[in-house]
């Protein structure tokens, strides 16, 4: 290498110049002002009051009148943060659809504001977790807690169901800490979403559905599947009561309710006559669910000729609901006499066919790694949760005492 400034030859990697003194390695200094976000994520700023104002560009608009054309920036701006970080964090949802509160800065402010109940629980959560002020272990603790929820995260508040909350707890594969945390981080954004609108009032007047759920003193919640008894009345309903076929088939294919409304045409393979999906854990996603001789006359029949969509589906030919799923439960069961069409919260549930499936496998003689596969867990303890305990099952022990 040559000196930068007299040209003398120097070794590979000199920091100076041996004959005139010359720095070699300069630092550039850094410019005042880099932006640390791309374009379009958008701007905070100071204000003098010494509030911060977040403000994004949503996109540009011909002026009108102006000849020849010219632009006008389209920007979004709040500007009532006490914290630059809450500035920060607010700026990934400033000027969607989930920045419902308008603002004199607003060149486009909404129309027509939408139902705020329409938002998701994931949604809800997004909107809570920079509001709330708690040291990073805590707030760790609380994401972990709020995790339990996952089933439930893209229901909408209007849609979010006493049962199905009490099902992600009590399908749960952790410790009682952890459902305290679940059932107090729930508890919270709740309370910020009741006053602001994305929660609406039900028939008790107790919208706070944190509140009811609950927690046994093993740290999960009781588990149930359809006694033997009970199954039986839903197949002998098939044909007769509307959509006791798809109980039916629940039971006996054990996913969660959440994917199996999501199963699709796509998913069956007719060599193998099995299923692959599954959501949720590592062990539940795209795992192969053979289908069951009692119930492979059903899915062919709900199948047919089609190359797509739901093979659990609607009478319009669309997938179900959560919502739409979880009435048409309770209705079948009702209409059956297994469980009346009461208010919650109820002994059986959709998560319950999950249950029976793992009851069933229960006394096969097949090794355990196949039926955990087949289930989606990873554990023998976790499997072993799902099983009830049947009074054959005993009987047949103390018989070969």
């Amino acid at each position: 290498m040559q000196c930068i400034k007299c040209g003398a030859d120097l070794p590979d990697g000199s920091l100076y110049c041996n004959l005139c003194g010359k720095k070699q390695v300069q630092k550039k200094p850094a410019r005042k002002g880099v932006k640390s976000r791309g374009n379009g994520q958008g701007s905070v700023y100071k204000q003098p009051n010494g509030k911060y104002r977040a403000a994004k560009t949503l996109g540009y608009e011909i002026i009108p009148g102006s000849d020849p054309p010219k632009k006008r920036r389209i920007v979004a701006t709040r500007s009532d943060f006490v914290r630059r970080i809450d500035a920060l964090n607010y700026l990934p949802i400033l000027g969607t659809e989930l920045d419902m509160r308008p603002t004199k800065h607003a060149k486009q402010p909404p129309a027509v504001e939408q139902d705020k109940t329409a938002t998701t629980l994931k949604e809800l959560y997004d909107l809570w977790q920079p509001t709330h002020k708690k040291s990073k272990s805590t707030m760790n603790c609380y994401a972990s807690g709020f995790a339990v929820f996952r089933d439930a995260w893209d229901v909408p508040m209007q849609d979010q169901d006493i049962d199905d909350l009490q099902e992600c707890m009590d399908s749960c594969e952790h410790g009682r800490r952890t459902l305290e945390n679940a059932k107090t981080v729930l508890g919270l954004v709740y309370k910020y979403g009741i006053p602001r609108g994305y929660v609406p009032q039900n028939v008790s007047g107790q919208p706070n559905l944190a509140s009811f759920l609950r927690i046994d003193a093993d740290g999960s919640g009781h588990k149930q599947g359809l006694s033997a008894e009970e199954l039986e009345k839903v197949r002998q309903a098939i044909g007769k009561v509307p959509y006791a076929d798809y109980i039916y088939c629940h039971c006996y294919l054990g996913f969660r309710p959440s994917a199996f409304i999501a199963l699709r045409v796509e998913d069956y393979n007719q060599t193998e006559r099995a299923f692959i999906g599954g959501i949720k854990t590592e062990a539940g996603i795209n795992r192969t669910v053979t289908v069951s001789p009692k119930i492979q006359p059903i899915v062919d029949r709900l199948i047919g000729g089609r190359s797509s969509g739901a093979v659990f589906c609607g009478p319009d030919g669309n997938a179900l609901t959560i919502r739409k799923y979880r009435a048409i439960f309770y209705d079948v069961l009702a209409a059956v006499g297994v469980q009346p069409l009461s208010e919650p919260p109820h002994r059986l549930t959709p998560h319950s066919c999950r249950h029976t499936f793992a009851t069933l496998a229960k006394p096969i003689d097949a090794p355990l790694k196949d039926k955990l596969a087949l289930i989606g867990h990873t554990s023998e303890r976790q499997l072993m949760d799902y099983q009830d305990v049947r009074y054959e099952d005993l009987r047949k022990i103390t018989d070969a005492l």
